[in-house]
């Protein structure tokens, strides 16, 4: 089989069967570009997860991208479509697609983690969509940067949250009417410069599924705060409580924000039957505060053994990719792994457990077969 290039600009097509068939630039494939397709946990709405073996891809396609949506997708048209800034600002102002990409653009690679990702390992069992593995996926947004918006519009001394408001509405279990989906982040989380009002991902118009014609992305967040389908944002002068800010997407009363340092072993895989003698873990690291410091491993129960970083984000918002080297024993075996955030924050080893299952950043334990036999292919 031809060896792929390195860092190829992948395309991606549905074939008549479950699984993609991604191929480079110059028309090669190998193994690892057959990938699986997903099984969506909803269709009406869209719930998708990205396929584990995908997220080894060093340029995830975006047909790839896991999908997590409360409603349909609106039907909005590009051209009659305005967004509008106001609320607790000296003037109000209101933006066409065109009038925003007219603006100087900024492109950020960024993670997005659903806050129910793993919410299926909770003991005991919480309420909520059950994600397994996949809610989590890296891209590159582009768009304007929204703290160039808010200087236009003089926010006032009263400003203390910045409401994100989709186009997207529909029930919500607290509510005899219909909803719009909306979040806000405080205005000093605003005020950063990272916060994006992207019209483009992976170089493309956002596709409507993930939020077209414009959508909030805040890196460093958990993907609830990034809105998709924005049609207005409000400078607010008291904390929202709306339905999404106060009943859901919260841990002990607080609202979710920050994503905690997470990682997860992509190779080899549970259940894997692997020979017996020297085999190369390979994985990925993401959030916490300032970005992944490091990422360690070990066979359950041991020592913990640092990894190698093989490579990591330009910005912190992005992937840390990592690998390591592990003597295996035969038998049933279990391989761990924790990332270390730069305020020193460490994955536990058990998830905090909340009524609603979000936030779980606990450490990740693939249970692996190894075998006596060195016949076997290495993993």
């Amino acid at each position: 089989m031809t060896k792929r290039a390195k860092n190829p600009m992948f395309k991606v097509r549905r074939t008549d069967k479950p699984y993609y068939i991604c191929r480079d630039s110059q028309g090669m494939v190998d193994a690892e570009s057959v990938i699986p397709a997903a099984r969506p946990l909803s269709l009406q709405p869209e719930i998708r997860p990205t396929p584990l073996s995908a997220l080894a891809l060093e340029d995830l396609p975006t047909e790839l991208h896991f999908v997590r949506s409360h409603f349909g997708v609106p039907p909005l048209d590009t051209q009659t479509w305005v967004l509008t800034l106001g609320g607790a600002v000296e003037r109000a102002r209101y933006f066409s697609l065109a009038d925003l990409q007219r603006r100087p653009a900024r492109t950020q690679t960024v993670v997005l983690e659903c806050a129910g990702h793993r919410r299926n390992e909770f003991q005991p069992s919480t309420s909520g969509l059950q994600w397994g593995l996949g809610a989590v996926s890296e891209a590159r947004w582009t768009g304007v940067p929204l703290v160039e918006l808010l200087a236009e519009v003089s926010p006032t001394g009263r400003s203390c949250e910045v409401l994100f408001e989709g186009a997207d509405r529909g029930p919500h279990r607290s509510s005899s009417k219909e909803v719009p989906f909306a979040r806000s982040i405080p205005f000093e989380r605003a005020l950063k410069g990272d916060v994006l009002l992207a019209w483009e991902m992976n170089g493309r118009p956002i596709p409507p599924k993930h939020g077209a014609p414009l959508r909030a992305i805040v890196p460093g967040s958990y993907g609830v705060a990034s809105v998709k389908w924005l049609r207005r944002i409000e400078l607010l002068d008291r904390p929202f409580n709306g339905l999404f800010q106060i009943q859901d997407y919260h841990v002990n009363g607080e609202p979710l924000h920050d994503l905690r340092a997470n990682s997860l072993i992509l190779k080899p895989g549970p259940g894997d039957a692997i020979a017996t003698g020297p085999v190369e873990l390979f994985g990925i690291a993401w959030g916490g505060r300032g970005g992944i410091a490091a990422v360690e491993f070990r066979l359950g129960g041991a020592s913990w053994q640092p990894a190698t970083i093989r490579r990591r984000p330009q910005q912190p918002s992005g992937l840390t990719r990592w690998s390591a080297l592990l003597e295996l024993p035969p038998g049933e075996q279990v391989v761990e792994a924790r990332a270390r955030d730069r305020a020193g924050q460490i994955q536990p080893d058990e998830p905090e457990w909340n009524v609603l299952g979000y936030a779980n950043n606990s450490i990740h334990r693939v249970p692996i077969t190894v075998s006596a036999t060195r016949s076997l292919v290495r993993s």
